[in-house]
């Protein structure tokens, strides 16, 4: 089937969130039609929902989704930052400590929004919903995936209003998120068992908002301290719209923030260093106190699979949910809707989908060893440890030293945690032979 052949195709999304609504922009310009099925009543401002659990925590974007977002609505950005977002440039609005220490303050000429999820989400509904042939259905719980005669799927069965409906579509993304059932659906259906990289990190995160002190509101800083192993505390506090700051407390095991003020920014005094402490002492919290958490990281390698349906594709946390900490959950998912676009041009046909996982599993598979080498570091992870992960940690200590005195090293480290540059740039023969100088 032909580029121009699709124009008269309907395309319906399975999910509103970021990687729903980024797959519909996708899907825009070739599709006819493209339906959003989102099971929650959709507020008309920025808001939480039930649907995304996580909505009240720190959402970053890394530099490569900004970009990919920007590919798929441009202009997104400068609407973020009009509604409220905070410009961040990256690193040098960002005090930033790891195990080593503070990282140097330079601008490597990154930009980012540090934005609340409802408004992030708010802005980015408001500019798919305005292209021509998307149109959005809340409040409708989609019940399964219709097969055809050939064994693909040609659209979905919903629930509305106490009724039944049967919707028909040429191609369905699967955008549901963490709590996706496509790989059960899959087993039940005869279409076999999808394997899946899992990774157990017991990963919880609890966040607040706060009033920050009259001194402290114009400078525009964000603080991001990792956990030094075998600790477990980390944090992320940030500017960002309605003029405050979001506080978000990452620990593992049981070992998470309370849920009441003082608890929480008490719990903060065991973090590595006490910067963060010190500011959330002097702030006025300003809302309840949320907790979420992530049991175990896992990218569902349904392209294995020798027999997935023609007419499905998952996208987002329905293919790859990883670690939360580390920003990659929407940059991936702006970068699977990039590859989804790419593969329809190509035409509908039997090898779309085979196309699309090839497209964006490079990119996948960098966030997936992100997460593994990170969170490896901690004991109370499990899974399958790689084979060259001593190699990994001593190569990322190299580079790391080497950034507090080299410039350019320090930024093409940060291009490479952004997903901007591959990581094989940070194993050069030059990059090499400066790790093994005397410093």
């Amino acid at each position: 089937m032909t580029r121009d052949s699709i124009k008269n195709k309907h395309a319906v999304i399975v999910g509103a969130g970021m990687a729903g609504l980024l797959a519909a922009a996708a899907l825009s310009d070739t599709f006819g039609k493209v339906t959003i099925i989102e099971k929650d009543s959709l507020p008309e401002s920025p808001q939480v929902r039930n649907g995304v659990a996580q909505g009240a925590h720190v959402h970053t974007l890394l530099g490569y989704g900004v970009e990919a977002m920007e590919a798929l609505l441009p202009g997104l950005m400068a609407d973020i930052y009009s509604a409220g977002a905070v410009k961040i440039r990256r690193n040098f609005d960002i005090w930033f400590h790891d195990a080593i220490g503070p990282t140097p303050v330079r601008d490597v000429g990154i930009l980012t929004p540090s934005v609340t999820r409802p408004l992030l989400e708010h802005v980015t509904r408001q500019r798919v919903l305005a292209l021509a042939n998307v149109n959005l259905r809340d409040a409708t719980k989609v019940l399964n995936f219709e097969i055809d005669q050939q064994g693909g799927v040609s659209g979905i069965q919903v629930l509305a209003d106490d009724i039944y409906e049967s919707i028909s579509a040429d191609l369905v993304v699967e955008c549901s998120g963490r709590a996706s059932h496509l790989s059960s659906w899959l087993a039940e259906h005869g279409f076999g068992e999808a394997p899946s990289q899992r990774l157990k990190i017991l990963m919880g995160y609890t966040s607040g908002f706060f009033r920050m002190p009259d001194d402290l509101a114009e400078n525009g800083k964000a603080c991001l301290m990792l956990a030094v192993p075998p600790d477990y505390r980390a944090a992320y506090l940030t500017p960002v719209d309605g003029n405050m700051w979001l506080a978000t407390m990452y620990g593992r095991g049981k070992d998470t923030a309370p849920l009441d003020p003082e608890g929480f920014v008490t719990w903060a005094k065991g973090l590595p260093h006490p910067v963060i402490h010190d500011m959330l002492v002097r702030a006025e919290p300003i809302s309840d106190f949320k907790r979420y958490k992530i049991p175990y990281g896992i990218w569902y390698r349904y392209d294995q699979m020798p027999n997935f349906p023609r007419g499905l594709i998952p996208l987002g946390e329905a293919l790859t949910s990883f670690n939360p900490m580390y920003g990659q959950g929407m940059s991936l998912a702006a970068g699977q809707a990039l590859s989804l676009r790419e593969a329809i041009a190509g035409g509908l046909d039997a090898d779309m989908s085979a196309r699309y996982f090839e497209g964006c599993k490079t990119l996948n598979g960098v966030g997936w060893s992100v997460m593994e080498t990170r969170d490896f570091a901690y004991d109370c992870t499990s899974g399958d440890r790689p084979a060259d992960l001593e190699a990994r940690w001593q190569s990322a200590a190299a580079i790391r030293q080497l950034a507090e005195t080299d410039s350019e090293v320090h930024s093409l480290s940060v291009r490479v945690t952004h997903l901007l540059e591959s990581p094989s740039e940070l194993a050069g023969p030059e990059i090499i032979e400066k790790t093994k100088r005397p410093s």
